[in-house]
């Protein structure tokens, strides 16, 4: 009982990233950003969840992994916007979604980052071949960052 208990804490972070998604991707499409009211409260709720499953038998080495994850997603996230490739609401939409993925792997958030830029990557090309958006034009990354999330969640559930 203990142990489905655990299980079911540690994904609150997960569960509430995938209720905001829609929520996020539309308004960075929209307007450009994502909104702090969506994105902050994954960190709370992420370690609180973290928290209770430790506490209900998963122990707590999960949770040391996952705040690495963060920790290091955060740290190479905030560089990349110090060089103006990335916007403050992406760094921190990467490392909640590294915080909540860590939990099961610290490889996670890799693979979810990285489906992301892959299918950002794959799209802005598309749209410079169309001729939809120019050289050095930007666009909005949440969605992808989401879609990578979902997929990679996606992937852990199947395996």
């Amino acid at each position: 009982m203990f142990e489905n208990l655990s299980s079911l804490f540690s994904a609150l972070g997960l569960g509430y990233l995938v209720l905001t998604a829609y929520p996020l991707a539309k308004t960075d499409i929209l307007e450009r950003r994502l909104p702090n009211k969506y994105v902050i409260p994954a960190f709370p709720i992420t370690w609180l969840g973290q928290v209770l499953a430790g506490f209900f038998g998963a122990g707590f080495v999960n949770m040391l992994w996952a705040f690495i994850a963060a920790a290091v997603t955060f740290a190479l996230a905030l560089a990349i916007n110090y060089l103006g490739l990335l916007g403050m609401g992406d760094v921190k939409l990467m490392t909640a979604m590294s915080l909540s993925l860590g939990w099961y792997s610290p490889i996670l958030p890799i693979i979810a980052i990285g489906i992301s830029f892959l299918i950002a990557g794959a799209t802005a090309l598309g749209l410079l071949v169309s001729k939809r958006i120019k050289l050095g034009g930007s666009m909005a990354l949440g969605p992808y960052l989401l879609a990578g999330f979902l997929g990679t969640i996606t992937l852990v559930v199947w395996s």
